[in-house]
C-alpha cells in the first residue's frame, strides 16, 4: 500500500507535466486530439491522487505506524471518525487531500465545458494543471505522505486534541474547497487573457464558480467560528487569529468580485479590475497556506514549523507576475465600453463597494503580516491584537453594511430625486425608527447603535423590494401575497438570491454587534451544592464527577441551570486530560443556546470541595449562525439554473471534431 501510494503520486506527477505541454501547445496550434488529451491527463490525474489518498487512508485505518505521517496523526484508541480526519490533520496529509480536491474541481470543470467555452478551454485546464503540478511537486520531494520513520512506534501520537471536535470533521474540508475552489476562475480569467476570447462567456464561467467558491468559504469560515466558539473555551468565536484571517481574506475579495462582476455583465465596465480581484483572490488563498504551512506565525490552526514556505512564496510570485503581465499585454482590449456617468448611480455604489472590501482586506492583512516583518527587521515580534483591527476596519464595516441596502435599489447611470424618494425613504424612516428603539432600550454607544439602525435600514430596503416585487406581480397575474412572492422570485433567482444573502448579511451583523457589545461574563468560585448566578440564569453546583475514556481522562462539574426561577436542565462542563497530549488539560464547554442568548460555562480550577467556573452571557449569537445559513442557502438558490438550455454548443462542437478528423 506504501509503494502504490507513493507511485500513484509520481504516475501524477508525471501525467501533469505532459497535460501541461499538451494544453498549452494544442491550444497554440488548435489541435483538438492534443486538447482532448490534456483534458484526458486531468482526469486520470484525479483517479491517481484518489488512489493515493485511499492509500494513506487504509494505512491510517491498519495503525501502519512505521508511516511517520500515521504516527503523528492516529493512535490505536482514536476513533474512527477522527482516524478518517487525520488525512488532514497535517502537514503531508494535507497537502494531499488539497491535491484530491483540486484535481476533482478540475476535472469537473473539463467535463463541464467538454461542449462549451473551446477558445479558453485548452489554457484553462494548463494552469489547473500547473496548479496540480506544484502541489504534487511538494508531494514527491519536500512533504512526503508516505515517507517512512527511522523508528516504529508502537503505538502514534494521535490526533491534536483541539482537532478531535466535530467541525473540525466538516470544517477543514470545507474550507479547503471554498479556496481550492477559486482555483477555477483563476483558470478560466487567465485563459481568457492568454486565448484573447474576452467576450462575456468568460464572465458567466468565473462567476458561477465564484459563487460556488464563496457558499463554501462562508461556511467554513463560519465552522471554523464554531468550532473556536465551542473548543477554545474563551467565549467569543472570532479572535483575529491570523490564520482566521488568512481564510477571511479570500472570502472578501471573491465578494467583491461578485459584486463587480455585474458591472461588467451589464455595462461592460471593470473588465481589467475584475481579472485582477480573481488574481488576487486566488493569491491570497497561496498566502493563506502559506502562513499555516511554513511556521512564520504560532496559531492553534497553523502547522509546524517546516522548509515549504519558499516553495509557496516562488509559486506566488511567478503565478502573479503571469496574472498581471496578461493584463497589462490585453490592457488595450480590457478597456472599458461605458463611463461612470454619475456619482449616485448603481455603478459608482458598486466600486465603491469594492474599495471597501479591498481596504478591510488589506488591512486585516497589514495586521496579519505586520508582527512577522516586525520580527524579521528588528528581532522583537510585536503584537497586533483584536484591538487594532476592531477600531480600524469598524467604520469600513459600517459603510459597507448601508451600502449593501443602497446599491441594489439606487438606479443606473443617474439617479433623480423621484428614484431616491420612491426607493429609500421609508427604508430611511425605519432606520430612524429602529435607532430610537435602541435609545430607548439604553443603547447609548454610538457604533453599536449606528450599526444596528443601519441593519434596520437594510433590512427595510429588502422587505421593500419583496414588498414591491409582489406587488408587480399580483398586478399582471391575479393572486394571494405568499404566492406572489413565490412567483417573483423562481422568475429572478439571480436577483432575489441576493437579497436573500443581504437579509442573511443583516441577522450576522446584528447577532455580531450584539453579542460583542452586550455580552457580560464573570468568575465565580463556589463550594459544592453552592448557588450563583448571572442575568436571569442561577446555577447550582453538585460536585465532581470523574471517569477515564480511553484516549483521556475526564472531570467534569454538574451544574443545576434554572432561567427565572424555572429549572431548565444540567449543564456539565469539563476538563479532558488526554493521554497522548503530555498531560494538558483542555476545556470542553458547556453551552445552552436559544435564540435569545447564549449561557456558555467554563471550568477553569477545582479541588475536591470547590470549583471556579467561568461564565459568560454572550446575546443573539445564534443570530450570527441563522444568517450565515441564509446566506449561503441565498447563494445556492441563485445557481439554481433556468429551465433553458440548447444543444446547439453539442451539435456545434461534434462538427469541429468531426472536421479535424477529417
Amino acid at each position: 500500500m506504501i509503494e502504490l501510494g507513493r507511485h500513484s503520486l509520481i504516475a501524477a506527477l508525471l501525467l501533469c507535466g505532459y497535460g501541461i505541454l499538451a494544453a498549452f501547445w494544442g491550444g497554440y496550434r488548435k489541435h483538438l486530439p492534443l486538447v482532448r488529451s490534456s483534458e484526458n491527463a486531468t482526469i486520470a490525474t484525479l483517479g491517481l491522487c484518489l488512489v493515493s489518498s485511499c492509500c494513506l487512508w487504509g494505512l491510517i485505518f491498519q495503525n501502519q505506524f512505521q508511516v511517520r505521517y500515521v504516527a503523528l496523526v492516529s493512535s490505536r484508541n482514536q476513533p474512527a471518525i477522527y482516524k478518517f480526519a487525520s488525512l488532514w490533520g497535517s502537514q503531508s496529509g494535507s497537502l494531499l487531500f488539497w491535491t484530491l480536491i483540486l484535481a476533482a474541481f478540475s476535472a469537473i470543470f473539463v467535463f463541464q465545458n467538454r461542449t462549451r467555452n473551446r477558445s479558453l478551454m485548452p489554457y484553462a485546464n494548463g494552469i489547473l494543471l500547473a496548479s496540480c503540478f506544484f502541489f504534487l511537486l511538494l508531494l514527491n520531494f519536500v512533504a512526503p505522505p508516505f515517507a517512512l520513520g527511522s523508528s516504529v512506534p508502537s503505538d502514534g501520537a494521535g490526533l491534536n486534541p483541539l482537532l478531535q471536535n466535530p467541525y473540525m470533521i466538516i470544517h477543514p474540508p470545507s474550507l479547503y474547497l471554498g479556496l481550492i475552489c477559486l482555483n477555477v476562475p483563476f483558470a478560466i480569467a487567465l485563459g481568457a487573457l492568454f486565448s484573447g476570447d474576452l467576450s462575456t462567456a468568460w464572465v458567466t464561467a468565473t462567476r458561477k464558480w465564484g459563487v460556488v467558491a464563496w457558499c463554501f468559504l462562508t461556511f467554513g469560515v463560519t465552522l471554523g467560528g464554531m468550532w473556536a466558539y465551542e473548543e477554545l473555551g474563551w467565549g467569543g468565536y472570532w479572535a483575529w487569529d491570523p490564520v482566521e484571517n488568512a481564510s477571511f481574506m479570500p472570502w472578501l475579495i471573491a465578494t467583491a468580485f461578485l459584486h463587480s462582476i455585474m458591472i461588467t455583465e451589464k455595462k461592460g465596465m471593470l473588465k481589467a479590475w475584475n481579472f485582477i480581484l480573481i488574481i488576487l483572490a486566488f493569491e491570497l488563498t497561496l498566502f493563506g497556506t502559506f502562513l499555516t504551512r511554513s511556521g512564520v506565525i504560532e496559531s492553534v490552526h497553523s502547522f509546524a514549523l517546516s522548509n515549504i514556505g519558499p516553495f509557496f512564496v516562488a509559486w506566488m510570485v511567478i503565478t502573479t507576475l503571469m496574472g498581471l503581465y496578461l493584463v497589462t499585454y490585453r490592457s488595450a482590449e480590457l478597456q472599458r465600453k461605458g463611463e461612470m456617468r454619475s456619482f449616485l448611480s448603481r455603478e459608482f455604489t458598486f466600486l465603491l463597494n469594492n474599495w471597501l472590501f479591498v481596504s478591510i482586506c488589506f488591512t486585516i492583512f497589514w495586521g496579519s503580516i505586520f508582527p512577522v516583518l516586525s520580527e524579521w527587521v528588528t528581532g522583537e515580534k510585536i503584537t497586533v491584537g483584536p484591538p487594532f483591527f476592531n477600531q480600524v476596519t469598524a467604520p469600513l464595516w459600517l459603510a459597507l453594511l448601508i451600502l449593501t441596502g443602497v446599491c441594489p435599489l439606487i438606479a443606473w447611470r443617474k439617479a433623480t430625486f423621484k428614484n431616491f424618494k420612491r426607493n429609500f425613504i421609508f427604508p430611511i424612516v425605519g432606520g430612524l425608527g429602529g435607532a430610537s428603539i435602541c435609545l430607548i432600550l439604553g443603547v447609548r454607544e454610538l457604533l453599536p447603535l449606528m450599526l444596528l439602525s443601519s441593519a434596520g435600514f437594510v433590512g427595510l430596503t429588502i422587505f421593500f423590494e419583496f414588498y414591491k416585487g409582489a406587488q408587480a406581480r399580483q398586478a399582471i397575474r391575479p393572486s394571494a401575497f405568499v404566492p406572489a412572492v413565490i412567483d417573483l422570485v423562481t422568475m429572478n433567482k439571480r436577483r432575489y438570491g441576493g437579497f436573500a444573502i443581504h437579509a442573511g448579511v443583516v441577522l450576522v451583523f446584528v447577532g455580531i454587534t450584539v453579542s460583542s457589545f452586550f455580552g457580560v461574563d464573570r468568575f465565580f468560585t463556589v463550594q459544592n451544592n453552592e448557588s450563583f448566578s448571572l442575568g436571569p440564569y442561577s446555577m447550582v453546583y453538585r460536585g465532581l464527577s470523574k471517569r477515564q475514556d480511553p484516549e483521556k481522562d475526564v472531570v467534569g462539574a454538574p451544574l443545576e441551570v434554572s432561567r427565572n426561577g424555572e429549572i431548565i436542565g444540567t449543564l456539565l462542563p469539563e476538563k479532558h486530560v488526554h493521554h497522548t497530549a503530555q498531560g494538558q488539560p483542555q476545556s470542553e464547554v458547556a453551552i445552552r443556546s436559544t435564540l435569545q442568548d447564549d449561557l456558555y460555562i467554563v471550568l477553569s480550577t477545582w479541588t475536591e470541595d470547590s470549583a471556579t467556573f467561568h461564565v459568560y452571557l454572550n446575546p443573539l449569537v445564534m443570530l450570527i449562525w441563522i444568517g450565515v445559513a441564509i446566506m449561503v442557502l441565498g447563494g445556492l438558490f441563485v445557481l439554481i439554473p433556468d429551465q433553458k438550455k440548447a444543444r446547439a454548443p453539442l451539435r456545434r462542437l461534434e462538427k469541429e471534431e468531426a472536421d479535424a478528423n477529417a
